[in-house]
């Protein structure tokens, strides 16, 4: 079973998979609204408590593998090879079962802004990722705060080569595989609205009313932004 929910790193290894799709908004509408939504692959719920079911609790894993099978059994993301289609399908669950269930419906919900859905998305993928998320804080952020109004593949090589001193697992990553989670962070940013990759310009986060108040549950959440406040837990 894959490794689902918050990365908590506390001196372990950083997950470092992030290496395909963006931010990954589209897709994750499809498969969130197969969680929440009322499908087949929904009755598993139907076995488990209801506390799970609550808005702030997380999707338990048994809901995660119904979903995945489903997804990748019926191609739900029309993607046009098998292993291509099960490669996004996993990366889609990995990064929304570090959502809460409130959070879920919002993004399968027909009715949320896109840019609402995008930073919920750029959300997940902090959360799993931890070093996504510390880059967001750090980095992005932090740039935001003290007036620099860009973001650089310098940038993001300066903060890796700072992580990689604590672990090694970085260090051990090839030339290819580097690049290919340097550009997925920055196409990521780029689609949530959060950088112009046309000139590497950050770009101050605006969060509608709905997203401020579900993440107002995990305030943490508001540091993967550029923005001011926001920030205790």
């Amino acid at each position: 079973m894959a490794s689902y929910g918050c990365e908590v790193v506390d001196g372990g290894r950083y997950r470092l998979s992030f290496t395909v799709g963006g931010l990954l908004a589209e897709q994750g509408r499809t498969v969130a609204g197969l969680m929440v939504g009322d499908t087949a692959v929904a009755a598993a719920v139907d076995t488990l408590p209801s506390a799970d079911r609550d808005d702030d609790a997380f999707a338990p894993a048994e809901l995660l593998e119904s979903v995945r099978r489903y997804a990748v059994a019926e191609n739900v993301l029309q993607i046009r090879t098998h292993a291509a289609g099960v490669r996004i399908v996993n990366e889609v669950i990995k990064r929304l079962s570090a959502l809460t269930m409130g959070e879920l419906h919002c993004i399968a919900d027909a009715d949320t802004l896109q840019s609402d859905r995008r930073a919920l998305m750029w959300v997940a993928m902090c959360r799993y990722y931890a070093l996504v998320g510390e880059f967001a804080r750090e980095v992005l952020r932090e740039h935001f705060l003290i007036g620099t109004p860009t973001i650089t593949y310098g940038d993001y090589e300066h903060f890796m080569l700072g992580k990689a001193m604590w672990h090694p697992e970085i260090d051990d990553l090839s030339t290819s595989t580097s690049a290919k989670l340097r550009s997925n962070v920055f196409k990521a940013m780029a689609e949530a609205g959060l950088v112009n990759r046309a000139d590497d310009t950050i770009i101050p986060s605006l969060l509608s009313r709905e997203v401020t108040g579900i993440l107002m549950r995990r305030p943490e959440s508001f540091g993967f932004f550029p923005m001011r406040g926001q920030i205790s837990a």
